[in-house]
């Protein structure tokens, strides 16, 4: 029979107790959700990716030369390439998810009764954005967004410090509607806390500029946090190019300025992007004022 006092039966379970916490300590850890790089992809998936990015590219040549049907072709392959692709070290499960929900609603679009020039064009470049995030992880095209979202929050700030309520309401407008269309790859690319921490900070700068009452002071003092969430997503990258932004007087409404924003900036990046003609392709520079 064992004995111990007290003291040395203090020592005795402090000592289990660390050798418990040692050999735990030695285990491997469990992969995160949020750490793709755990795991390396194989061959086989960069190239079902990469398939999956050419594919993307061609719809979104098709839909903005107005053929709907090649676009609407090129969807279902997207659709069908989707299924045959393992994730695994590619992205997180959020980010996959993300890819997911875009192509279901741009067949959502696609396949309506009534179709909108506007929102395929949106669909089209959601898909085109969030493939090349998936293809290219160190320079994905999306980091070129920064300044036109940081453009929107310029005139943001600018119109609450005005107080212009319906301008302020509109360039808000814009800035989710422009952050809406790389929302899928920021999921693809980047932690998904980060995302929704930025997510919540727009819905809140949102409640902000739609409240009844005077909230300028408000959305003045929460644009710098804002500001701060984007940094975190976009400067952990190094991005060498932006795109040029037109500074208008006043706020449009985005179902106009859609089409060329996407226009614009797609087309701006459209040099890495190519992958048909020996990797030429020709790209319109937009006219001053334009």
């Amino acid at each position: 029979m064992w004995y111990f006092s007290q003291s040395k039966g203090t020592g005795f379970l402090l000592a289990v107790l660390l050798g418990v916490a040692l050999i735990a300590g030695c285990q491997p850890a469990k992969p995160s959700t949020h750490d793709k790089a755990m795991v390396k992809p194989t061959q086989e998936q960069l190239q079902k990716v990469e398939l999956l990015n050419q594919t993307a590219d061609d719809m979104y040549d098709k839909v903005m030369k107005g053929d709907v049907t090649g676009g609407r072709n090129a969807l279902q392959q997207i659709g069908e390439q989707l299924t045959q692709i393992r994730y695994e070290g590619l992205t997180t499960v959020e980010g996959m998810n993300a890819l997911t929900e875009t192509v279901t609603d741009a067949k959502r679009v696609f396949n309506a009764v009534r179709f909108s020039p506007i929102e395929g064009q949106v669909s089209a470049a959601k898909i085109r954005l969030a493939a090349d995030a998936l293809t290219h992880t160190a320079q994905p095209m999306w980091l070129q967004y920064y300044k036109i979202l940081q453009n929107d929050l310029d005139q943001l700030d600018q119109t609450a410090k005005q107080q212009k309520k319906t301008d302020m309401q509109q360039t808000e407008q814009q800035f989710e509607q422009h952050l809406s269309v790389i929302h899928p790859s920021l999921l693809i690319s980047s932690n998904p806390s980060d995302v929704e921490k930025l997510d919540s900070l727009t819905r809140y700068l949102s409640g902000q500029v739609r409240s009844d009452q005077d909230t300028f002071k408000q959305v003045i003092n929460i644009l710098p946090t804002v500001r701060q969430h984007l940094d975190k997503l976009f400067m952990k990258r190094e991005a060498t190019a932006y795109l040029p932004i037109v500074d208008d007087q006043n706020p449009i409404l985005w179902i106009l300025a859609i089409g060329s924003f996407i226009i614009a900036a797609l087309g701006f990046a459209g040099w890495r992007l190519a992958k048909k003609d020996g990797g030429l392709v020709s790209v319109k520079k937009p006219t001053e004022g334009g």
